[in-house]
């Protein structure tokens, strides 16, 4: 990790270089280069032609050739010196930086390279300060900066939209347009690898520039972790698919970045609008907190819908514990681009759709089918309410959506999809058993089996229920009991004495069923 401390307040000084950055220049040029020192600030602003008898300044690059050396240079502190050609280098200070060429150059090629890479950071320096006053300072900065690091440079938010991307070569990531923001987005693959991804995770807490490695993408990235005020805006990359990474690049990335953070104090550069009085309306009616009739048409009018269309409600949360919420607004692009008729926002640490099953003509099983993808691929499970014909039921959707995801993790934890219709029994007996214990909802004829049954180690209930659950059919029910018919006459009349439970009444029957549910819901080995 590289740190510079660079701050907003620190751009009216400009970028200074230091001897790596001027070493990176080289490392095409079939230079032998070598660093000499303890330290390398950046605090150098050009080069100078060393000559004797000269005050020099530590802001300077000295360029000297070695055979010029003496034991006279040891009396200069914290200069920074480009010796050309081999020489006594121990002639030097500890305090001084030594940039040390080999002589494969000449001096002129050597003085001209130099002079160019501090031509290149100052013309680039001074387009980031211009960038600053401008509508769009972020495409201008990126794309300033791609002569710096030779490689695509884009910058994405938290939620993994692309705030600008202005070089796309090949092996880069294919950005998704989203139709809701008009802007550029990740695939959803991509940031789930990301989510999923240890490395990742531990670089969302860095600062400064740092190098997050092929292991994913195949090629390495250097990146930096935008923050204001100390919250995390954002990540600015640099994918390392032209020419190799430099140790120089760290600084400059820094600088740039620097730049960028000043630009989200400025412009509020990374925020998007995402309909959010609708979605707030929509959180609000939710939480009972609008309920006027007014207000609630004022809304469907502006959704263009009809208060008697056919509405559904999903409910999603995600597998995996993600406080961050970094791909939260991406996934709600994505889910409205499969879904259409829906509209998506975060609500209570997971995500809601509306779904108007009017507007495509479409069934609840088509809206399923259409995010079984992104349902797997973000690790969701989802609760879906029943189909209704009413804009003030959303409300009561919302709570059959949450009470079919809630009821179906309970009992089917492997599966993704839970339809509030296939668990109604399930909540209807959670709900009557809400106020009164189950204990106490159950018929004390059945209680009297239970008791029987513990007392003289039979499997009376069992045999009830299996009764039932087979509809009255004797043949059936001894199969799956694996006893003899003439064994389940005898229970059955052993049931009824000891119950008295009338099997020819539907009441009853009904009943009888409904207690082995709130029994089996309590705990599902008693019977």
């Amino acid at each position: 990790m590289y740190n510079t401390d660079y701050s907003a307040s620190d751009h009216h000084t400009g970028f200074h270089l230091n001897l790596q950055i001027i070493a990176d220049d080289f490392a095409d040029k079939k230079e032998d280069v070598s660093i000499i020192g303890r330290e390398d600030p950046l605090n150098l602003d050009g080069l100078r032609i060393y000559q004797p008898g000269t005050s020099l300044k530590s802001c300077y690059l000295y360029l000297i050739f070695g055979t010029a050396l003496s034991e006279e240079f040891y009396h200069y502190k914290n200069i920074a010196f480009a010796v050309i050609g081999s020489g006594n280098l121990s002639c030097f200070s500890e305090s001084c930086r030594i940039l040390h060429l080999k002589g494969v150059l000449s001096f002129s090629d050597i003085f001209n390279q130099i002079q160019q890479t501090f031509e290149k950071y100052y013309n680039w320096d001074i387009q980031l300060q211009l960038a600053l006053g401008n509508v769009n300072p972020l495409d201008e900065m990126l794309e300033a900066s791609l002569e710096i690091f030779h490689n695509p440079v884009f910058a994405h938010d938290t939620n993994f939209y692309i705030l600008s991307s202005p070089r796309h070569v090949t092996g880069m990531s294919e950005w998704i347009h989203d139709k809701r923001t008009g802007k550029l987005i990740a695939p959803l693959s991509l940031i789930q690898d990301f989510k999923l991804d240890a490395e990742y995770q531990r670089t969302l807490t860095t600062h400064g520039a740092n190098i997050y490695s092929e292991e994913l993408r195949g090629y390495r990235i250097l990146y930096m972790n935008l923050w204001v005020n100390g919250n995390y805006q954002g990540r600015l990359c640099v994918d390392e698919l032209q020419t190799e990474i430099q140790p120089g690049h760290f600084f400059a990335l820094e600088y740039l970045g620097s730049f960028i953070e000043l630009c989200i104090r400025r412009h509020n550069l990374f925020q998007i609008s995402m309909g959010n009085d609708t979605r707030q309306f929509f959180a609000d009616y939710l939480s009972g907190k609008i309920s006027e009739l007014q207000a609630i048409t004022d809304q469907i009018q502006y959704l263009n819908w009809n208060r008697h269309d056919r509405y559904l409600i999903l409910r999603l949360e995600t597998q995996q514990q993600d406080d961050r919420m970094h791909s939260s607004i991406a996934t709600l692009g994505h889910i409205e681009a499969q879904i259409p008729e829906g509209l998506a926002f975060t609500y209570q640490q997971g995500i809601v759709v509306i779904v108007n099953l009017s507007f495509n003509h479409s069934s609840a099983s088509d809206v399923i089918s259409s995010l079984a993808i992104i349902m797997r691929e973000g690790l969701f499970k989802m609760g879906v309410s029943s189909g209704f014909r009413d804009f003030l039921l959303i409300p009561q959707g919302y709570i059959q959506a949450v009470s079919a995801l809630r009821l179906g993790k309970k009992s089917q934890s492997m599966i993704w999809c839970y339809r509030f219709d296939d668990y109604l029994l399930e909540y209807m007996l959670s709900r009557i058993s809400h106020q009164i214990s189950p204990e106490l909802l159950v018929s004390s004829r059945l209680t009297e089996l239970q008791k029987y049954d513990r007392k003289n180690n039979t499997e009376l209930c069992q045999t009830l229920k299996v009764y039932l659950e087979h509809e009255r059919n004797s043949l059936q029910t001894a199969k799956a009991l694996f006893i003899h018919r003439s064994s389940l006459t005898y229970r059955l009349e052993r049931i009824q004495k000891i119950a008295h439970i009338n099997l020819d009444n539907p009441r009853e029957r009904l009943l009888t069923q409904i207690c082995f549910q709130l029994i089996q819901e309590k705990d599902p080995k008693v019977i």
